[in-house]
């Protein structure tokens, strides 16, 4: 358990999805927190309980911590007075070409540099390219890189219950105190260097995206050859050397920036020590061409697809969140509008307009979905789609013809009721 004989009191610094679950969850864990973030709204609603973000739980979470040992703030004054850590959180945003941009990181050095005083240690969970602690570092003299693991939709599991947490610093005694802090967490603590920490997260988030890559490429070759890619992954993950938590699966690629970013990230520092990836590289074109490919897939069934009337399932980059980051679902969208296509989309988080997307119609129930669609495509495993009454609303439909880049739903049922279904991967 946490150590008992002091209150450990922590600042979070960038208060989006990653500061926002770091803040509730130290807080539900015990610890006195108080998150920063400059957007003023963003505070003023987090400290009415309400995240800027979706996620399972969260509100909830704030709303039972605040006001007793979590509290939130804009302003910087005061803010690293007695606080024995400072965890950096900030969600840092990548461009359309998965590019990391580390402006944040920066600017939140100079405001460091500004107000910081004390004697507070420094704990980086931002997931920044290899070099940018040792930077930061010219800045504090107490740092230590924590490579944040929660994944989106099962946020709060992933951060309370860690498979294992990685720590890098050029201080053992740092480490070392650290885990006696955070001893509440019941997981293995692996205690390296700064550099080492960092290449960690480019490590398995680039061997995760190669996995992804590997798999959309058997699914092709599966649909070409007449296997069904199904039966191939539930046979490769009982080999010891595989395992059944590979992230092999039929299904469009990844999206969302991490993977992509984490990719690009050594690519880059590759370039820049005269070092060609050819590996990661290629892995990350095979993801690129998985659109085009899904596209190609359609018209192989539809030839022509202008004014045609296709429907969109699941706009978010993947279920349990309201995040539109890097989505795929609207890159595909784009692509679309280009055949000349007429497009509606249905997903349980989004309910307004998007920004830049005027062309998209968002329903708001089954019946404004399923209307006179030709052809629905299937893009986000929501849970609530598998109960979704399809068979009810596909009179609406002028054609049934629908694909699930998935695997998600029962396609032998669609087949059986007057669809043509096709899934992925066979």
């Amino acid at each position: 358990m946490k150590n008992e004989t002091r209150q450990i009191n922590i600042g979070v610094i960038g208060l989006w999805h990653l500061g926002c679950v770091y803040s509730a969850g130290f807080a539900k864990l015990g610890y006195k927190v108080q998150g920063f973030d400059p957007n003023k709204v963003v505070i003023k609603n987090l400290n009415k309980g309400i995240a800027p973000v979706s996620e399972p739980e969260l509100d909830k979470i704030i709303g039972e911590n605040l006001g007793v040992n979590l509290t939130f703030t804009n302003n910087l004054a005061g803010f690293f007075e007695n606080k024995d850590y400072i965890f950096i959180t900030y969600d840092l945003p990548v461009d359309e070409k998965d590019r990391v941009s580390t402006n944040l990181i920066n600017q939140t050095a100079k405001l460091i540099a500004k107000y910081h005083g004390g004697d507070n240690i420094f704990v980086v969970s931002s997931q920044v390219p290899l070099g940018t602690c040792r930077k930061l570092m010219r800045t504090v003299s107490k740092l230590i890189y924590f490579p944040e693991n929660i994944r989106l939709g099962k946020a709060f599991e992933s951060f309370l219950t860690p498979d294992r947490i990685i720590l890098g610093s050029d201080s053992r005694q740092l480490i070392d105190n650290f885990t006696d802090d955070f001893s509440v967490f019941n997981c293995s603590f692996i205690k390296m260097g700064l550099e080492s920490a960092e290449m960690v997260k480019h490590a398995l988030n680039s061997y995760l995206a190669t996995c992804v890559s590997y798999s959309s490429e058997i699914s092709d070759l599966c649909e070409i050859l007449g296997a069904n890619m199904n039966d191939v992954v539930a046979a490769l993950k009982t080999d010891k050397r595989v395992s059944p938590y590979a992230p092999i699966n039929p299904g469009l690629g990844f999206s969302g920036g991490t993977l992509g970013r984490d990719v690009q990230s050594l690519t880059k520092l590759g370039k820049i020590h005269d070092y060609d990836t050819k590996l990661f590289k290629s892995a990350y074109k095979v993801n690129q061409d998985r659109l085009p490919w899904l596209v190609r897939k359609i018209k192989s069934i539809k030839p022509n697809l202008k004014n045609v009337n296709i429907g969109i399932l699941g706009l978010t980059y993947k279920p349990g969140t309201n995040t539109l980051r890097r989505s795929m679902s609207l890159a595909f969208v784009d692509l679309l509008r280009k055949e000349g296509c007429n497009l509606r989309a249905y997903d349980p988080t989004v309910k307004e307009q998007i920004d830049g997307y005027g062309f998209l119609e968002i329903s708001h129930n089954y019946d404004e979905f399923f209307k006179d669609l030709q052809i629905v495509v299937l893009m986000t495993e929501w849970p609530e789609f598998q109960e979704m009454p399809i068979l009810e609303k596909m009179n609406l439909m002028k054609e049934k013809i629908f694909f699930d880049t998935k695997n998600f739903l029962d396609g032998n049922n669609l087949l059986k009721n007057g669809f043509k279904y096709k899934g992925t991967g066979f």
